[in-house]
């Protein structure tokens, strides 16, 4: 099955089950910002399933301004691009390299905020 993702309604037009449907799967697409449930997914073999692979293609419409609006953790959209790859795919079910992406994670967290303020409080310039 071969969505065209350009053929996803917007937000603003869907009725009320295709706005549950897009509540349910924008959790699923959040979800996959979690390299654990990465893990999980590529250890029970969901990425062998060929219709769970195009499904994961068919969610790039979430990428769309309309939709990513929406996203509270962008990571997800990253991991959504990697996982449209095979050896992505195949090297998330080891459990040391979801923990490798794990680590990097939440260093990403960690010191973003931080650098972000010092970012803004330079651009701001020196207060006379």
């Amino acid at each position: 099955m071969d969505v065209d993702a350009a053929a996803a309604p917007g937000p603003s037009s869907l009725g009320a089950a295709d706005q549950e449907r897009a509540v349910i799967e924008l959790e699923f697409v959040q979800c996959l910002a979690n390299p654990h449930y990465l893990n999980w997914l590529a250890q029970n073999r969901y990425f062998d399933d060929p219709a769970f692979v195009n499904y994961l293609a068919y969610l790039q419409y979430w990428r769309q301004p309309e939709y990513v609006a929406l996203i509270r953790y962008p990571h997800c959209l990253f991991f959504l691009d990697l996982l449209q790859s095979v050896e992505f795919r195949k090297a998330v079910a080891n459990n040391r390299v979801a923990e490798f992406i794990h680590t990097q994670q939440f260093r990403f967290w960690q010191h973003y905020a931080v650098n972000r303020v010092k970012d803004g409080s330079a651009a701001a310039g020196p207060t006379a």
